[in-house]
C-alpha cells in the first residue's frame, strides 16, 4: 500500500475521532502525527514541523497581549468606557459595544476579547434594568469571531489555513489580506442587529427571567471600577499595543517576530508574568494548531494530496462552472465548523479545495479565504466554537442559537459566496 493511501486512512481515522470526541482533540493531533511516523508515511521532522512554524510564535505572542490586557484593566477600562457611551441605551450599547469588540479582536485573540466583555456584560445588566443579558451577549460574541477574522492573529483557523495555504500552493496571507472582506461582513452584520436582529432576539428569548452570570467576583469589581487600578500599567498596555499595530502595519518586523516581542514588553513591564501565562494560557489550542500543521505536512509528503486532487477531479465530473464548486465547498465548511471545531473543517475541506481548484485553475487565495471564512463564522449551534461557547452562561437554550443565527448565517454566506470573490478574483 503507498504511503500516500495510508496518509489518507490515518487522516480518515483522525476525523473520526475528532468529530466522536472520543479522545480530546490535542491527542487525536498528536496520535495522527505519531501515526504518520510510525507507518512511514513521513519523517519525524515532517510530522512535527509545526512546533517549529512561525505561525505558532504569532499566536503565542498574541495571546500574551490579550492576557495582560485583562490582567492590567485596559480591557476593563475600554468596557466602562463602552458603558458611558451608551447612556443606559440597550440597542446603542449594542452597537458599540459590538464594534469595540470586533475591533479589538483584529489585534487579540477573540475569546480574550469575549472573556473580557463577559464581565462588562454581567456589571452593566446588574446595574440597569434597561439591560438585559441575552440581548447583549450572543451578539458580542459573534462580532468579536467576525473581527477577529479580519486579521491573521484574531483566531488559529487562519493560522491554520495560512499554514495549509503556505505548504501547498506556496503563496501565503499578510496581516491585513482579509481585512477587506472581514470587516465588510462586521459593519453588514451590525447593520443587520439594528435592523432586524435586536428585535428578533427579543422574542425568542423575552419571556424568560433573568439570570446573573457565574463569573469571577474578582472580574466584577474590576468592571464596576471598584478593584485597584494601576493606572502606569493601563498606560504601558496601551503603548504596547500601539506599537504591535503600527509594526503589523508597517510589516517593519514579521508578524511573528512582532507578536513576540510585544509578548516580551508585557512581560518586563509587569504587565503580566510567567506564573500567570502558565496558568491561563490556552495551551490547548497551541498543541492542537502545531499538530494540524504537522498532519497537513505530512499528507502533502507522503503523496496524499495527489491523490485528493484525483479523486476530487473525478467527483466533479462535467460541473464546470467555479462559483457553483467555491460554494458548494464554502457552504460544506459552514455545516461542518457548527459540529466541529473550525479548524478541523479547515483541515478537512481545504486540502480538497486546493485539489478542486489546481484542476480547475481556480484562485487558491479565494478557495481559502472562503473556506476559513466560512469555517470561523459557524455560530448556530453552541458547539460551533468555542467562542460562541462562552455565551451559553448567558441561559441561551441550544435552539437559540439556530432560530437567532439562521437569517445572519445565510447573509454572511451569501458575502462569502459573492463578496470574496470582489476582493480577490476566483479565476
Amino acid at each position: 500500500m503507498s504511503s500516500g493511501i495510508v496518509g489518507l486512512l490515518i487522516l480518515l481515522l483522525c476525523i473520526v475521532l475528532f468529530i466522536t470526541e472520543w479522545l480530546p482533540s490535542v491527542v487525536t493531533g498528536a496520535l495522527g502525527c505519531l501515526l504518520m511516523v510510525l507507518f512511514h508515511v513521513c519523517e519525524l521532522s515532517n510530522a512535527f514541523s509545526g512546533f517549529a512554524s512561525s505561525i505558532i510564535y504569532l499566536l503565542f505572542g498574541a495571546m500574551i497581549v490579550g492576557n495582560a490586557m485583562f490582567e492590567t484593566g485596559a480591557a476593563a477600562l475600554i468596557g466602562r468606557q463602552v458603558i458611558r457611551l451608551s447612556r443606559d441605551n440597550e440597542r446603542l450599547f449594542l452597537f458599540i459595544s459590538g464594534l469595540t469588540a470586533g475591533c479589538l479582536s483584529m489585534f487579540l485573540a477573540n475569546t480574550a476579547t469575549i472573556a473580557a466583555f463577559l464581565p462588562i456584560v454581567e456589571s452593566v445588566c446588574s446595574n440597569s434594568s434597561n439591560m438585559k443579558r441575552k440581548n447583549l451577549t450572543m451578539n458580542i460574541a459573534i462580532c468579536a469571531m467576525i473581527g477577529g477574522s479580519s486579521t491573521l492573529i484574531g483566531c488559529t483557523p487562519q493560522l491554520t489555513a495560512n499554514a495549509l495555504l503556505e505548504q501547498t500552493t506556496g503563496l501565503h496571507m499578510s496581516m491585513f489580506t482579509m481585512f477587506g472582506p472581514g470587516f465588510c461582513m462586521l459593519l453588514l452584520y451590525l447593520a443587520g442587529t439594528q435592523l432586524f436582529g435586536y428585535n428578533l432576539g427579543k422574542k425568542i428569548w423575552s419571556d424568560r427571567p433573568e439570570e446573573a452570570m457565574e463569573l469571577e467576583n474578582t472580574n466584577r469589581k474590576i468592571i464596576s471600577g471598584d478593584g485597584n487600578t494601576d493606572h502606569k500599567k493601563i498606560t504601558i498596555m496601551f503603548v504596547i499595543l500601539g506599537l504591535m499595530i503600527l509594526f503589523y502595519v508597517t510589516e517593519w518586523l514579521s508578524t511573528a517576530m512582532t507578536a513576540m516581542c510585544a509578548a516580551m514588553l508585557c512581560i518586563l513591564t509587569g504587565c503580566t508574568n510567567t506564573k500567570s501565562i502558565r496558568k491561563n494560557m490556552d495551551w490547548d489550542t497551541i498543541l492542537f494548531l502545531a499538530f494540524c500543521l504537522g498532519l497537513a505536512d505530512a499528507l502533502n509528503t507522503g503523496g496524499s494530496g495527489k491523490i485528493l486532487a484525483d479523486v476530487a477531479s473525478s467527483f466533479l465530473g462535467s460541473c464546470t462552472s467555479p462559483m457553483i464548486v467555491y460554494g458548494i465547498l464554502c457552504f460544506l465548511t459552514l455545516i461542518l465548523s457548527n459540529f466541529i471545531t473550525n479548524s478541523t473543517a479547515i483541515l478537512i475541506v481545504l486540502p480538497i479545495g486546493f485539489s478542486i481548484g489546481t484542476a480547475m485553475g481556480l484562485n487558491p487565495m479565494t478557495v481559502c479565504l472562503g473556506i476559513y471564512f466560512a469555517a470561523s463564522l459557524a455560530c448556530s449551534t453552541p458547539l460551533a466554537a468555542a467562542q460562541i461557547s462562552m455565551t451559553l452562561v448567558a441561559g441561551y437554550k441550544f435552539s437559540d442559537y439556530l432560530k437567532y443565527t439562521l437569517p445572519h448565517a445565510l447573509i454572511q454566506f451569501l458575502c462569502i459566496w459573492f463578496l470574496i470573490p470582489l476582493f480577490f478574483p476566483l479565476v
